[in-house]
């Protein structure tokens, strides 16, 4: 009992830990077509959040994209969307245990950025209903999609407390992830205004009912991702976005 103290005692130090958090946090996936002139990406995990950023280094294009404020966000594509690429992923969806849901999730994906702007005290961007010339379009791409596997959490749960809670460790091998690629262009001319890209796995944790949901933890993900952006895009230039934490002690 006083093993399993010290394992609780330890998960509520570690969110506290940004070096933990970053080592823990889902690595950058490569980038896809979808995503304009790869190689001028940049690093913004520390000021962002999201792993990857681009901005247009044409001025002329860069002012005429900030001098919009309405926002029209398109439906969803999954024309990028790579096959399943974990283990425990693959197989629970060729035995069955699993459905693929990847146009339930865009759809989802699309509701929570709107939601963010509908919800936020003060949006930088009118929401339209459709793209015009005097709006910018937001553009949004799954390229990852990995189900949790809520089979194999389930034994590793039972595993943590009839063995030894490190087994919790294992939970790596069951976790899902989404990865998306985002891009803000002119309504009219499609040129490429602001870019992003980032990919999220589940959180560590130690009981949590999404666990045993195969997109349980992308729900999460697919709404923190939708408050980032927006809080991004009023946030002053030099300020902080917060990024999610790797770890949580939340039981759903």
């Amino acid at each position: 009992m006083r093993f399993l103290h010290s394992i609780f005692a330890l998960l509520l130090v570690l969110p506290a830990c940004s070096s933990t958090n970053r080592m823990l946090k889902a690595k950058p996936v490569a980038l896809s077509p979808f995503f304009e002139q790869p190689w001028r990406a940049q690093d913004a995990r520390a000021q962002l959040g999201f792993q990857k950023i681009w901005t247009t280094p044409e001025p002329q294009v860069l002012a005429e994209g900030k001098a919009k404020r309405k926002l029209y966000i398109a439906p969803v594509t999954l024309h990028y969307l790579r096959p399943l690429n974990r283990a425990f992923s693959s197989g629970e969806v060729a035995w069955g245990g699993v459905r693929r849901r990847e146009a339930d999730v865009a759809m989802r994906l699309r509701e929570d950025f709107v939601e963010a702007f509908r919800r936020s005290p003060t949006p930088l961007y009118q929401l339209v209903n459709q793209p015009g010339k005097d709006t910018l379009t937001l553009q949004l791409a799954i390229i990852e999609l990995n189900p949790t596997s809520p089979k194999g959490n389930a034994v590793v749960t039972v595993l943590k407390f009839v063995v030894t809670p490190v087994i919790g460790l294992a939970a790596y091998f069951t976790k899902g992830n989404m990865a998306i690629e985002g891009r803000v262009v002119d309504s009219t001319s499609g040129r490429a205004f602001f870019q992003f890209a980032d990919n999220e796995a589940d959180k560590m944790t130690f009981i949590n009912v999404r666990d045993y949901q195969p997109y349980g933890h992308a729900v999460n993900t697919m709404r923190y991702w939708a408050m980032q952006f927006e809080q991004m895009t009023r946030s002053p230039r030099g300020w902080k976005v917060q990024d999610s934490g790797a770890i949580t002690l939340r039981p759903n």
